[in-house]
């Protein structure tokens, strides 16, 4: 059981990273801690709720619709700063034919791969902070942080795919969650979010598509250490890999259970 709580821990922060930094990463850090307690604060209700068919097939519909959003905001990001000039519809077909390879494994592999990938991820995000510290300017944190406490309607947007996020793992494992799970989702993207406007600069940051990456092109050490955005690109990659093979992993699970089908993917 312990095993199975520090798997989950893993699960929530790998997958709420990715959601925040797809969607909702340019969002002011006062409307994400907003977000973010609405969300922690819906998790106890959460505990409560019983599974049954009204609640898969809302999963369902929610998962369906929201799938295309997400897969479409990844292929975006491959092809921006990993892949430029390779067609976008082969990049879909692989990305999906991968992450779909994981999912008809069911939740047991799924879990295991994330746990085991996880070591290698958290080798590149040990890497890339070490990296990075040198480029902070603290002369940033008064002027620039300081334009982050705006509040407008996405928090609640936010709130709600929290609440999805949980629902959906809740069904998959029918565990309740380990609150050291959420307290360090909740840190992780503060930390990226801060370094990197520490970095490059509010202004910059809004700039940019992806200022995570763009931070990552300023490192430069000696002659040889640079341009290492596109390695350390898949640390992010990563995440966006198990979040929309979750997802998959969702739809498939809820749809053999509501039209009771039994047999393999």
């Amino acid at each position: 059981m312990k095993k199975l709580k520090i798997e989950l821990d893993l699960l929530i922060i790998i997958l709420m990273e990715a959601l925040i930094l797809l969607f909702f990463f340019k969002e002011t850090l006062l409307n994400i801690l907003l977000g973010e307690v609405v969300g922690f604060i819906s998790v106890f209700f959460i505990k409560k709720i019983k599974i049954n068919k009204v609640l898969e097939i809302v999963l369902l519909i929610v998962s369906i619709a929201i799938f295309p959003l997400v897969l479409n905001q990844v292929i975006q990001f491959i092809s921006i700063n990993l892949l430029r000039n390779y067609p976008i519809y082969l990049l879909l077909f692989t990305f999906l034919l991968t992450a779909y390879l994981l999912a008809r494994r069911g939740f047991h592999t799924f879990i295991k791969s994330l746990e085991i990938s996880t070591y290698f991820f958290l080798i590149i995000k040990v890497i890339s902070l070490i990296l990075i510290l040198p480029n902070i300017n603290f002369h940033n944190f008064n002027n620039q942080l300081l334009l982050e406490t705006q509040i407008n309607i996405d928090f609640l947007y936010l709130s709600l795919a929290i609440l999805f996020l949980f629902l959906s793992i809740k069904y998959l494992t029918n565990n309740s969650f380990h609150n050291l799970g959420y307290t360090l989702s909740i840190i992780n993207p503060f930390i990226i979010k801060i370094i990197t406007i520490l970095s490059i600069g509010h202004t910059l940051f809004y700039l940019y598509d992806y200022p995570y990456v763009n931070l990552l092109k300023k490192i430069k050490y000696f002659d040889f250490i640079e341009r290492m955005e596109g390695i350390l690109s898949f640390e992010y990659l990563f995440t966006y890999f198990f979040l929309v093979s979750f997802i998959m992993l969702l739809i498939v699970t809820t749809f053999k259970s509501i039209f009771g089908i039994k047999s393999g993917l």
